[in-house]
């Protein structure tokens, strides 16, 4: 079905669902004809930029399929309930019934939303991840996680719904810009600290390998920090445990994030800041030691990503903190690494506790 060089890995959950790595976007039609023929109607929801870079690859392996494509503006701010109103509207008018199959093809953004409209059009269709960046390819695209914004808090409407296949091309990482790239190099980072010891003294080693985006780097790095993220989920779906340590850096990265309006922050870039805001947090406690937290700062530094913010309240951010989905009876959950390559889910934290960890990170 597909060409060499290409890995399989399978997503243990309530759901099962392949995830493939280096398969070119060519073959996903092939790959529809064997393991879904029923499909008549396929809707691609993409975002122009991705569009304009490898739209006519993906639809030269369609050519036997009724497509329509949807785009969504860049940005954020278009994973709220009024873009998937549209894409709603928009999607009637094509024709689309419950036998459509959704590709949600772009980055975090449109997976999240592209996916959480599958969940939710006619009570469910099938959908597709086809991740192009680097934060979708490593770990938004996997685990079943689809949501929307809300104006208190990000993510807040969403479901647990598995996509059909995860489709993933590494070649769509050539035409990526740097800022794109960082943020998932955060994620990475947050999976290494949270999860691989190991993952994280390769990312120390390669760091300017990484930074001239060497694609032998790039791919191992890719397929070993994505394998942290399968193994919690096979563990926990539907995050009632062990997935959540998945969420270091979150808490407080969202919290920015909303802060700020999205704007001016991407989230690869909010969840370095929070990594390092748990981090001092964990190394308050007895968690991590100080050279471990050295490690942490340097390695984001080196990739070019932040490890602090300017002028903001610490205050207003704890306040942001306490729309975060961990949260339990009011009390605010933070995720902290407990060493490099662990981490510890901490229910007691004190508001005061959480806002020196904050003003550590605020310049």
């Amino acid at each position: 079905m597909v060409r060499a060089n290409w890995q399989k890995i399978e997503v243990e959950a309530g759901r099962s669902y392949p995830v493939f790595l280096g398969v070119p976007l060519e073959d996903l039609g092939e790959y529809l004809e064997s393991r879904a023929g029923d499909i008549e109607h396929i809707l691609v929801i993409t975002q122009r930029i991705i569009a304009e870079y490898h739209l006519e690859r993906l639809l030269k392996g369609l050519e036997h399929y009724r497509v329509d494509v949807l785009e969504v503006p860049a940005g954020e701010g278009e994973k709220s309930l009024e873009r998937l109103s549209r894409l709603t509207s928009e999607a009637i008018k094509l024709g689309a019934d419950r036998g459509t199959l959704v590709l949600a093809f772009g980055g975090g953004v449109i997976g999240d939303l592209a996916g959480f409209f599958a969940s939710a059009f006619m009570r469910g269709v099938r959908f597709v991840q086809i991740p192009t960046t680097l934060l979708a390819q490593v770990d938004s695209s996997i685990g079943g996680k689809v949501a929307v914004n809300h104006s208190l808090g990000k993510n807040l409407l969403g479901a647990f719904y598995p996509p059909l296949a995860v489709w993933t091309d590494f070649s769509t990482l050539e035409s990526l810009p740097w800022h794109e790239m960082q943020n998932g190099l955060s994620e990475t980072i947050k999976h290494a600290v949270m999860g691989d010891a190991e993952l994280f003294a390769f990312l120390e080693e390669h760091v300017e390998a990484l930074v001239q985006r060497k694609p032998d780097i790039v791919r191992e790095m890719a397929v070993r920090s994505l394998a942290v993220k399968v193994r919690l989920v096979a563990q926990d779906e539907k995050e009632q445990g062990l997935r959540a340590l998945l969420n270091l850096g979150h808490s407080f990265g969202h919290a920015l994030e909303t802060e700020m309006a999205y704007e001016g922050i991407s989230h690869g870039q909010g969840v370095s800041v929070g990594v390092v805001a748990a981090a001092n947090l964990a190394q308050a406690r007895g968690l991590l030691s100080g050279g471990q937290l050295e490690r942490i700062v340097r390695l984001l530094q080196g990739l070019g990503l932040p490890t602090c913010v300017q002028a903001k309240n610490p205050l207003k951010l704890l306040h942001r903190m306490e729309a975060d989905k961990k949260n339990r009876s009011g009390k605010k959950v933070i995720v902290a690494p407990k060493g490099i390559g662990q981490a510890i889910i901490l229910k007691d934290c004190s508001d005061e506790e959480i806002l020196r960890a904050w003003r550590k990170v605020i310049l």
